[in-house]
């Protein structure tokens, strides 16, 4: 049989007479709607017939109908669309089921240029080029080189592309050219054969949808044909090789995901049925994901409250470790740092200078060899975790977004603000994506992606990033836990009357800070992990409490007074204050500035002042005697009398009685 791409297909040989006019007026014909005994698909594909090939279906007068196939094999499937046709050439004679004739083919009058196209050239020299575009749509597969190494590139530029450049620009050949050609270039002329993928690259249409794969196990992208084949040497290589024939293609989705192996797709190209497309593209034939109901958590309270240090057995419970909340903290740490390394972990910390341009996408200058600067759309560290976790759908995902509340989240986040939302997510009935304003892709958040934050609650910018996220994450708060830190104490073991005084501390100092603050300022257990002795609590107090309790009160020095047990009078005024230069108290001093002294006269504007101070002893790098220390915390416990010196003596025995 000849290489014709247009034929005559008697309505009399595919049906009886009371079914042909139906058959010829229905828009989309399959092999269920044709009677079993014509056994029309084996008939038509022995003959020669493939998709894409046009059918010119007559009643043996005049043509009723023209129709291009979209699926056909010898199995029984066949799928063919009604094509427009302005209208219908007589018949001079009564053609049998064989292809159409350059002469009979210029005689029809066609409301489509993908008829003509597939006419052999040598049949249509003298045919007038149409312009419009097809209304049958195709569906293909073309891989981007191997390992998907073409795909940036591809979907930058808006193109698909193949190789084989030694055929040259094939838009001018008829099939039988093609294949001389392709026997002389390469010694193959099968159709089964690497270099007929670009015979059937040249017959890809405006209008086709196109699939971007990696592998037999990956989509990259999905895609509309804008412009059909064109023939452009040396634009494009991959991997060294010119890939001259291409398409254009606007990427709708560039979303990468797992699917099924796909066992067939061992060439660069293939044709698809439409419902092959379909299961793939809407997520039937993909794999599934893992996770389904997504978590966007944030862990929020006051400094110390183990924020930082929970959110890693948080993560390790979302990515499947059942025992990770009950784990030793050594076996927590070696599993955070693997599935770090691998990738399913990412941490990042936010700050006032952190932007979308960082977390989502954003263009950066690149500096070539010569000096000159280029800019190119870079992904962020959001972007590029959620590309990840949508190819790769059988595991889970989490980024861990320290201090979430230091940055703008409103500049930060942008859109995905509403895509974060777990019914928002890929897959799910109300799926959102969005396109990105410097790529211009189309963007989802997968379902396999957990969120999780931690909040500082003494942080002031809470206030203004609480509404945001409220209806996006669920809150978990965490507070100063008492039970946490005396068992911190006994593991490190750590003598009991040191531990008492660490928890009654800790206690004591928390009821003052809510009473003069409130309870988002209190001090968190975690800051007193690490004592172990009478001197370990005066370091930590000193290098890391004081100051804490400090800023929550900048500049009035009369409220750290409190919080720390200073003694004062009922006028807010220290009780011992003295005008020499011996400090009073423990843990901080008070003296007294005399107007006269320090101005060296009487001023109406000036009165005397408090000079207040952390004890010289009481500093980190200050020498104290195991009684002053002890006496300095028995000042902020407020205990007095023989319950204080009975504590004194049994946190420092060697001081006596």
């Amino acid at each position: 049989m000849s290489n014709a791409r247009f034929w005559f297909v008697p309505l009399k040989d595919i049906a009886p007479g009371e079914q042909q006019a139906q058959l010829a007026a229905k828009e989309d014909v399959r092999a269920s709607d044709l009677p079993a005994s014509f056994n029309v698909p084996s008939k038509l594909h022995q003959e020669g017939i493939r998709a894409g090939h046009v059918l010119a279906l007559h009643d043996g007068d005049t043509i009723a109908a023209l129709a291009r196939v979209l699926a056909l094999d010898s199995a029984g499937s066949l799928h063919w669309r009604r094509l427009p046709m302005l209208e219908a050439p007589e018949l001079s004679a009564t053609p049998e089921l064989r292809e159409v004739t350059s002469t009979e083919a210029q005689q029809f009058k066609l409301g489509i240029d993908a008829v003509l196209r597939d006419v052999p050239a040598s049949s249509v020299a003298t045919a007038t080029p149409a312009t419009t575009t097809a209304s049958g749509a195709r569906y293909w597969k073309v891989a981007p080189g191997r390992n998907g190494i073409a795909w940036p590139e591809w979907r930058q530029r808006g193109i698909a592309a193949i190789g084989w450049p030694d055929l040259g620009d094939i838009s001018t050949l008829s099939e039988s050219d093609f294949q001389a050609l392709s026997k002389a270039k390469y010694n193959k002329d099968k159709r089964s054969e690497g270099p007929y993928q670009v015979w059937l690259f040249h017959d890809i249409q405006p209008g086709d949808r196109v699939i971007a794969n990696k592998g037999r196990t990956s989509i990259l992208g999905v895609g509309t044909v804008t412009e059909g084949y064109r023939y452009r040497p040396g634009e494009h290589t991959v991997e060294g090789e010119d890939f001259p024939h291409q398409i254009k293609v606007k990427w709708d989705d560039t979303t990468a995901r797992d699917i099924e192996d796909q066992t067939n797709w061992m060439q660069t190209l293939r044709e698809l049925t439409q419902e092959k497309f379909e299961t793939l593209v809407g997520g039937s034939g993909a794999v599934p994901f893992s996770v389904t109901d997504p978590s966007n958590i944030i862990l929020y309270g006051p400094p110390g409250t183990g924020k930082t240090y929970n959110v890693r057995r948080r993560a390790l419970e979302l990515l499947g470790d059942a025992t990770a909340s009950d784990s030793p903290n050594d076996h927590v740490q070696v599993e955070w740092e693997r599935l770090r390394q691998a990738g399913q972990i990412v941490f990042c910390t936010f700050h006032q200078a952190f932007a979308y341009e960082e977390f989502v996408e954003g263009l950066r200058a690149i500096t070539d060899e010569e000096g000159d600067v280029h800019y190119r759309v870079e992904p962020g560290i959001f972007k590029r975790i959620a590309a990840t976790a949508a190819q790769q759908r059988k595991d889970a995902f989490v980024l861990v977004i320290d201090e979430i509340n230091r940055a703008n989240i409103a500049r930060v986040f942008g859109e995905l603000i509403t895509l974060l939302e777990p019914d928002k997510r890929l897959g799910n009935p109300n799926e959102l994506r969005v396109q990105l304003p410097s790529s211009k892709e189309w963007f989802g958040v997968p379902p396999n992606l957990h969120v999780i934050g931690t909040m500082n609650t003494a942080d002031r910018s809470i206030a203004l990033m609480d509404v945001a996220l409220r209806r996006r994450f669920v809150f978990e708060e965490m507070m100063p836990d008492k039970g946490e830190l005396e068992r911190a104490l006994v593991d490190k073991g750590v003598d009991e009357p040191v531990r008492a005084l660490v928890v009654a501390v800790f206690e004591k100092l928390n009821e003052r800070l809510r009473y003069l603050y409130d309870r988002e300022h209190q001090i968190g257990h975690a800051y007193f992990f690490g004592v172990e002795s009478l001197q370990g609590l005066r370091e930590v107090f000193a290098t890391r409490v004081l100051p804490l309790v400090q800023e929550y009160f900048f500049g009035q020095w009369e409220k750290v007074a409190l919080a720390v047990g200073y003694p004062l009078s009922a006028e807010g005024e220290p009780k011992e204050l003295r005008d020499d230069e011996h400090p009073t108290g423990t843990i901080l001093t008070a003296r007294r500035l005399e107007e006269k002294v320090v101005l060296g006269f009487d001023h109406d504007d000036y009165v005397d002042q408090v000079a207040w101070d952390v004890h010289p002893s009481f500093r980190a790098r200050g020498e104290a005697s195991p009684k002053f220390v002890a006496e300095a915390f028995m000042e902020l416990l407020g205990e007095t009398g023989e319950a204080r010196a009975a504590r004194v003596r049994a946190l420092a025995p060697e001081a006596g009685g």
